[in-house]
């Protein structure tokens, strides 16, 4: 360990004890999202890969242009972008709440 710095070697910030854990230690995580958007006339579909160290997550979305409204695909991309960051975000917090609770919720 590099006491001038606080660094373990393993990306962790140490606080000081030399225990490399408990109160003070603060760890930096890599969570890689990627976002597959494909436009195909009036649609717009997503795939969106979360890897949230190790675990990973999907969603698949979409949005379609109304007729009646003028070719904007950049507001389809922003619609099926944010659906399915939405559902990432839920499937991210069910998951809390089952590591949290041991539970299982719908």
């Amino acid at each position: 360990m590099d006491d001038r710095d606080g660094r373990d070697g393993t990306g962790a910030v140490s606080n000081g004890n030399g225990d490399g854990g408990g109160p003070g230690t603060v760890r930096t995580k890599d969570w890689q999202l990627s976002l597959h958007v494909v436009e195909e006339r009036d649609t717009t579909r997503v795939h969106a890969v979360l890897d949230a160290d190790g675990a990973v997550l999907r969603s698949d979305a979409l949005a379609r242009r109304n007729p009646r409204d003028d070719p904007a695909p950049a507001v389809g991309d922003e619609f099926a972008v944010g659906r399915a960051l939405v559902d990432l975000g839920h499937q991210l917090l069910r998951a809390g709440t089952q590591g949290a609770t041991g539970s299982v919720e719908d």
